[in-house]
This record gives structure tokens, C-alpha cells and sequence, in this order.
């Protein structure tokens, strides 16, 4: 998993052509601006815009085809992260091919906030639990599906 501020995203163009195209995205569109729903960009990249309260529990989850850029561009949320090794890790459903997710419970995690302008891009060995209660205001973010298989 990679955390860090939106303005740094471009130094992780190189890694794969398909997150190039999602970070050339991301450079060029004013995310706040965007309404809510969801954008095909192409057959690699779709983004969905989100709007939500953050929830004190969220399943944790992990994909197999696609990663996920997540960006939180207005208000903040907590971000469960444990890697796909965590002796804690315990399958809750098998993985659902059609929405390309398995879903996890997990004790031994690590909960980052992130804050305007934050984003995780996390990777298929990545356990993630995003949308996690900070606070009760409202999460703008932005999701991007990145595919890479």
C-alpha cells in the first residue's frame, strides 16, 4: 500500500501503465467538482465519486483484478490496513467474482487517517477497511479502479 498527499502522486507514474493513465486522470480533473456517480474513463480505469458519514465498522476487503487509488478529497476517515499475511486475517466471504472482493475480518490492523487531499493506493495483498468514523462529518472521495489483470 502506498499513503500519501495527492500532490505527490505523479512520482508514482512508471509503475504500471494503467495507474499512469488513473494518476494522468487525477492531474488533469477537479475532483471536488465532480457529482457524485460513477465515471468510465476506460476499459482500465473507472472512477466513483462518493459522498458518505464514516461508519464505526466497516468490513475489511481485498481485490484480485483491480487496485484501488482512493482519495479523500474533502473531510476525513479512518483506513484500516493489514497485509494479506496478518496471522489475524480471517475470510468472512469467499471472494465474489463479479465485484472482484473478498471480504475479511481482522484484529491486528493499522487505522491511518486521511485527511483533504490524502490518498491510499492499495494492492492486491493489501487487506484494506476504508470509510471508518473520524468524526461525524460528511467524506467527499473519490474512488478509482484500476485495472491490472
Amino acid at each position: 500500500m502506498i499513503i500519501g498527499k495527492i500532490k505527490d502522486l505523479k512520482t508514482y507514474k512508471g509503475i504500471h501503465k494503467a495507474i499512469d493513465e488513473a494518476i494522468e486522470y487525477v492531474e488533469k480533473t477537479d475532483l471536488l467538482a465532480l457529482e457524485v456517480g460513477k465515471y468510465i474513463v476506460s476499459d482500465n480505469v473507472t472512477v466513483n465519486r462518493q459522498q458518505y458519514i464514516g461508519k464505526d465498522h466497516m468490513d475489511a476487503e481485498n481485490h484480485e483484478r483491480y487496485l484501488d487509488l482512493q482519495i479523500v478529497v474533502k473531510g476525513k476517515e479512518g483506513f484500516g490496513y493489514a497485509d494479506i499475511s496478518n496471522p489475524t486475517l480471517k475470510e468472512k466471504t469467499v471472494y465474489n467474482d463479479i465485484k472482484d472482493v473478498t471480504k475479511y475480518d481482522v484484529e491486528d490492523e493499522f487505522i491511518y487517517t486521511l485527511n483533504d487531499g490524502s490518498f491510499a493506493l492499495v494492492f492486491k495483498e493489501d487487506i484494506h477497511r476504508p470509510g471508518l468514523k473520524v468524526d461525524d462529518n460528511l467524506i467527499e472521495k473519490v474512488v478509482i479502479k484500476i485495472k491490472i489483470a
